[in-house]
């Protein structure tokens, strides 16, 4: 029999993911978003820029990145090996690959989610090329889903997140993803594990875009919504 009341309903993605939060016990395994992972061929160093990269140690502090990107020269599935390749997680890895494939040049949810991305930018007066890599992506993620962004609007400041005064109400599963990776990335806690991310009952498509996409922008920081390919 199945610990879960809600199993098997349209509400057991969202209880599975409740009794992981709060305060449940130290995971293995690392926090996916806040590390920088191993690069395994995606993203290449230009010569002339090694000295930056030796003492910055972050694969997008080449100079030449953003060109490089404007260039079509790094596209997507690139980005997505140099951020995930060193996880061994065949789940992950299938999900990733459809990903990439389905890519279409758009990190965006929707018009909407975009919409309410840069109206919040313009809100606060953050130039997005100089903005802070991680708070854009907690942004991004906030304001992928109507309901999670009319209930945490109020709780995004110009220099942070005030996750206590965000009440969870009527929120489904895939807010709550994106709820627990914000939290992540802005707190440095690990609030959702690898293998969540890669379940398909608890992660559905979009969330799982969604989080990936946030994850290349906490890596590589507003130069990421150039990508083409």
């Amino acid at each position: 029999m199945s610990r879960y009341f809600m199993y098997g309903t349209s509400l057991g993605g969202i209880e599975q993911l409740m009794m992981l939060a709060p305060n449940f016990p130290q995971r293995r395994g690392g926090i996916v978003i806040n590390n920088h992972f191993k690069c395994e061929g995606g993203i290449k160093i230009c010569n002339g820029c090694v000295e930056k990269f030796k003492t910055r140690g972050n694969p997008n502090d080449c100079f030449c990145f953003k060109e490089r990107l404007e260039a079509d020269e790094i596209e997507y599935s690139n980005l997505i090996k140099d951020c995930f390749g060193s996880i061994k997680n065949y789940a992950l890895r299938e999900r990733l690959k459809l990903l990439s494939n389905r890519f279409t040049g758009q990190l965006f949810l929707n018009h909407n989610h975009k919409e309410r991305f840069y109206h919040l930018i313009q809100k606060q007066d953050i130039d997005i090329e100089d903005g802070s890599p991680s708070h854009l992506a907690v942004i991004f993620l906030l304001t992928a889903d109507e309901v999670l962004w009319n209930i945490s609007e109020h709780a995004v400041c110009l220099n942070g997140f005030d996750f206590s005064q965000i009440h969870l109400r009527q929120i489904s599963t895939e807010g709550y993803a994106l709820y627990q990776t914000a939290k992540t990335i802005s707190t440095g806690k690990e609030y959702i594990r690898i293998s969540e991310i890669a379940d398909r009952e608890l992660i559905n498509d979009r969330a799982f875009k969604i989080i990936i996409n946030a994850s290349l922008i906490a890596k590589y920081g507003a130069d990421v919504f150039l990508i083409k390919k």
